[in-house]
């Protein structure tokens, strides 16, 4: 049974950055479960290739820093996979390291290409590689951890932020985990990790109960085979997963039900593909509960207008509209939803789209409007967006406004001015 065109304009804007009507057409034809499986391939994804000069010692931190910004959000804006980076941006706010602590993009870009590259997989997988990364090693100051001397900080977050979630561990279990992992650390010369023999502590240890010579990684293997901490990790997981891609709290039935379905392999495709195909996210309180974060609508503005990332510029505003791509705010990252709502940041947006609007009209976007009437003229501002859902309010509106410059002389400013407004109506504001 075909799939009404609104419902694969939803799952194309929460599994990706929304969708072409070609792209929903396509996809149209297939039923729901179909259409859930061919979002989650990653089939013909491209090659991860970012710019030679993030790995040039000779190149400042922050020319690569707006390098690789640009590269990773043209990849957004283009990729035939976009759940892939939609899912390296989740894990990002997940697993987190910053620039502002590491100042080291090289190992910045490393540590999202592991994302990337794991991005549907195994979460154990994922989390014993994100752990030696040296991003991770250097922000969590595991690299300082050393027999006598524990740093507790990675041991901490790992239980409280990345797995089990805090009230499920008590301090004698940081302690021994901070123990565990004594000795991981970056080697100075190779700036690669290792286990340094001399740093690492290898005495009895007491972890949730278990006493032996616990070692770094056997402190994953056991938060995610154990029984107990297994399924806190998948409810874990698939709340904070559920909450950056549907909106709403999910109920306690809804939870379980996706938790459990991640739970048996603790696989990432198979979580999101029971959060796709939950009845509560084809609700409207799920349709109408998500508010685009900073990346996804600058992203979305891109694709809209054509514009890559050296014409577009998104690094000046995105801080400003609160998130800053390879800087999470803490080690708790971005928070969603109401999160981005603010003056400041409702602010920096129009910044960016003004901004924009001049280049995306003289590439012609648009184009077409200037002689078009109200109705056709703001639909294809609409179509243009991939505004699919938009209020009788916001499209009288838009006509209105549409009629009165062609009644005063001025048609010139409909195609600039649909450019900058569309984008800032609450419709593309929502995800």
């Amino acid at each position: 049974m075909p799939t009404p065109a609104a419902d694969v304009a939803h799952l194309l804007r929460r599994a990706g950055f929304g969708g072409t009507p070609a792209r929903i057409a396509e996809l149209g034809a297939l039923d729901r479960v179909d259409l859930v499986d061919a979002v989650l391939s990653t089939t013909g994804a491209p090659a991860d290739d970012p710019p030679a000069a993030i790995a040039d010692p000779a190149v400042d931190q922050y020319p690569k820093w707006v390098a690789a910004t640009q590269w990773w959000l043209d990849r957004m804006a283009t990729s035939p996979t976009p759940i892939v980076e939609k899912m390296t941006l989740f894990w990002h706010g997940h697993f987190v390291s910053g620039q502002g602590k590491v100042f080291d993009m090289d190992w910045m870009v490393r540590q999202n290409r592991l994302y990337r590259s794991l991005a549907l997989g195994s979460f154990p997988t994922l989390t014993q590689k994100m752990a030696i990364e040296p991003a991770m090693l250097d922000y969590l100051d595991n690299r300082r951890n050393r027999a006598g001397q524990p740093n507790q900080n990675f041991a901490r977050e790992l239980m409280e932020l990345f797995t089990i979630g805090v009230g499920n561990y008590t301090e004698a279990d940081v302690d021994a985990a901070a123990k565990a992992w004594t000795g991981h650390r970056i080697n100075d010369t190779t700036r690669q990790y290792e286990l340094y023999a001399p740093w690492h502590d290898t005495t009895q240890k007491t972890f949730m109960g278990v006493t032996k010579n616990w070692d770094g990684p056997d402190i994953i293997d056991h938060l995610l085979t154990n029984a107990t901490t297994r399924a806190l990790a998948a409810r874990f997981v698939a709340r904070k997963l559920w909450l950056f891609l549907v909106g709403p709290e999910p109920s306690s039935a809804t939870l379980t039900t996706i938790a459990t379905a991640f739970a048996s392999q603790l696989d990432i495709r198979a979580l999101l593909r029971a959060i796709f195909l939950h009845d509560d996210f084809w609700t409207t309180t799920a349709r109408q509960g998500l508010v685009r974060s900073p990346i996804e609508f600058a992203v979305g503005v891109m694709r809209a207008t054509g514009l890559a990332g050296v014409d577009a510029n998104p690094q000046w505003w995105l801080g400003s509209m609160g998130q800053e791509p390879f800087d999470p705010p803490n080690v708790s990252g971005w928070r969603t939803n109401g999160y981005w709502i603010s003056t400041s940041a409702a602010s920096a947006r129009a910044g960016f789209v003004r901004y924009v609007t001049w280049r995306a009209r003289d590439r012609g976007v648009l184009a077409s409007t200037l002689s078009a009437t109200p109705t056709v003229a703001v639909q294809q501002a609409f179509d243009t967006f991939a505004v699919d859902r938009a209020s009788a309010r916001t499209r009288s509106v838009l006509e209105a406004w549409v009629s009165a410059q062609r009644s005063a002389g001025q048609s010139w400013a409909v195609q600039p001015n649909l450019l900058t407004l569309v984008p800032l109506t609450p419709e593309f504001q929502l995800a």
